[in-house]
């Protein structure tokens, strides 16, 4: 945790020059936002963070995660992902501004790369092969905070896997539907007030969600939220006492690498 945020510059810039080869102009306006943005998440986030951490432990051990606990956490970490959004949405607009349409085809072909590897991972699968990978990914999440599932455990994500439904079609479809406003918008980019003004709504979360598809999201949120309380209460002695642990070491590492004092 604390190797991969002290590189987190490193690791951001990296990613960015993997979608698109930024000038010298651009690549010290990207340097110096990111060091400005990380300035001000170790000093007035991660404190947030150790007492949202510190929180979580104490459900834990008072036998409080239900559902009603798990959506109040939930929405905790989207109003902390939402905050860290808004402060970095100028600097990335002004960044996209000052594409050029080099750089611009570029980025596209970098999206359309993307959108064939989730074509592969997500829709030329079969139902049961969707559903298996979905239990893996909750699996590798389990083990990582609580350590392997039991057999029960493990029946129990399989049913969730069964109750979900099926999203990826719709998810690709508003994905591309996103990407084509959003490549519309960057021809427009010399318009300084009306680049600014709509790029800044496209880039809210879910800003172009179909009713159709967020009432499936929601769907989906809360049958996982019924799982995780279902598990947990599932969970032996041994499985809390390596949560605890775990949620004790991301908070203490925060502690660590708060810059507020």
């Amino acid at each position: 945790m604390r190797s991969a945020y002290n590189n987190l510059d490193w690791l951001i810039m990296r990613w960015i020059n993997n979608q698109v080869s930024l000038d010298s102009e651009q690549e010290l306006a990207v340097r110096t936002a990111l060091d400005e943005k990380l300035l001000w998440h170790c000093s007035s986030q991660l404190p947030q963070y150790v007492t949202f951490l510190r929180g979580v432990e104490k459900d834990v051990e008072a036998d409080a995660i239900d559902v009603d606990a798990l959506r109040r956490h939930g929405e905790q970490i989207a109003a902390f992902g939402r905050e860290l959004g808004l402060r970095a949405r100028p600097d990335v607009i002004a960044f996209l501004a000052s594409l050029d349409d080099e750089q611009v085809a570029s980025l596209r072909e970098s999206f359309d790369e993307r959108n064939e590897e989730i074509v592969a991972e997500s829709i030329e699968v079969t139902a049961a092969e969707r559903q298996a990978n979905q239990v893996r990914g909750m699996e590798r999440g389990m083990r990582r905070f609580a350590g392997r599932p039991s057999a029960v455990q493990r029946e129990r994500l399989e049913q969730w896997a069964s109750e979900l439904k099926p999203t990826a079609e719709t998810s690709l479809e508003q994905r591309l539907a996103w990407q084509s406003e959003f490549f519309e918008l960057l021809d427009l980019r010399s318009d300084n007030g009306t680049f600014e003004s709509r790029m800044a709504v496209l880039l809210e979360p879910g800003a172009t969600w179909s009713a159709e598809f967020r009432e499936k999201m929601e769907y989906n949120r809360e049958r996982t939220l019924e799982a995780i309380a279902d598990i947990h209460a599932l969970s032996t002695p041994r499985q809390q006492r390596r949560l605890l642990s775990r949620l004790d070491s991301l908070a203490s590492d925060f502690e660590r690498l708060s810059c507020s004092g």
